[in-house]
């Protein structure tokens, strides 16, 4: 008997089994074929081609952002140093300036990222050249953000501890080569620490600026190891005779720097607008294929 009531409870568990393993299937294989539709890439379309165009147009003209962008965080930190504003002013401006960049440089990396997901690519002569504007426009970007590390680190070295040695200090003073020592030893450890970051041209400007107030520093250190009165009296002539001639060697310094920098920059920009108009011919000549295929060309 019970074999008889066991008998049916067996066949419904069996049929019940492969129904569940008929299901599964089913659902593995609607799956599975999802899969393959979603996995095959679409065929491009004229839509493609012209919403890719706009985003190009969107990434190049996003470009223009930066000078004011820039401009804004340069005035504004040279002044928090400037006005010996302090570091919680100085922190502020470095948090809300440089972040309103860092943002846009992050909004502009992911729209060419973006892009390179568009069906259009499929075309050899659309992908190559949206590769070359990719990395041309990453390049602008990533001076763009260089910028900002370069323009920080002058600013808390050349424009903070190193202004004081010639603004501040009382050449008159009795003390004054103390000072001096004192104020250009603090100047070259932050000059030091500026060139942690920054790229070579501003290490060259750094480096250069260094060497100038080293060798003034040694001549004021000669000051207060002399001997006698007269040796002091030498060495301080000395010295305050190379103090004429410093700035004309920040200005070199300076004039080198501007032009390497404006040199760098021409060859980025230069770079950047070539790849652009490659890629805009490009898209125009896939384009016209589409027109000529579907008979508006004529």
């Amino acid at each position: 008997m019970e074999e008889t009531l066991s008998a049916p409870g067996k066949g419904r568990s069996r049929r019940t089994v492969i129904l569940v393993a008929a299901v599964v299937v089913a659902m593995v294989a609607a799956g599975l074929g999802t899969w393959f539709a979603l996995s095959r890439s679409a065929e491009p379309a004229r839509a493609d081609v012209i919403r890719l165009d706009k985003h190009r147009v969107i990434v190049d003209n996003s470009m223009n952002l930066y000078d004011p962008l820039v401009q804004q965080f340069s005035g504004r930190y040279s002044n928090a140093i400037s006005e010996k504003a302090g570091q919680p002013e100085e922190e502020e401006v470095l948090n809300q300036d440089r972040e309103r960049i860092v943002r846009e440089s992050q909004v502009n990396r992911d729209r060419l990222e973006h892009m390179g997901a568009s069906p259009a690519l499929q075309d050899q002569e659309v992908a190559e050249s949206y590769k070359r504007f990719k990395d041309q426009y990453g390049a602008v970007i990533a001076y763009n953000d260089q910028l900002v590390v370069n323009t920080t680190n002058i600013y808390r070295s050349v424009g903070g501890p190193c202004a004081a040695l010639h603004s501040s200090l009382n050449v008159a003073s009795e003390t004054y080569a103390q000072e001096y020592v004192k104020s250009a030893d603090e100047c070259l450890a932050a000059l030091g620490t500026a060139k942690d970051g920054a790229d070579a041209e501003t290490t060259t400007l750094l480096s250069d600026v260094e060497a100038v107030i080293r060798g003034q520093r040694d001549k004021q250190q000669e000051v207060l190891d002399s001997k006698d009165t007269f040796e002091r009296l030498s060495k301080s002539t000395i010295a305050g005779l190379a103090l004429l001639e410093i700035n004309d060697a920040f200005a070199k310094a300076q004039t080198t720097y501007e032009a390497a920098t404006k040199d760098k920059y021409s060859k980025i920009i230069e770079s950047a607008n070539s790849s652009n108009s490659e890629f805009e011919g490009a898209l125009k000549k896939s384009l016209e294929q589409f027109d000529a295929a579907s008979g508006e060309g004529k």
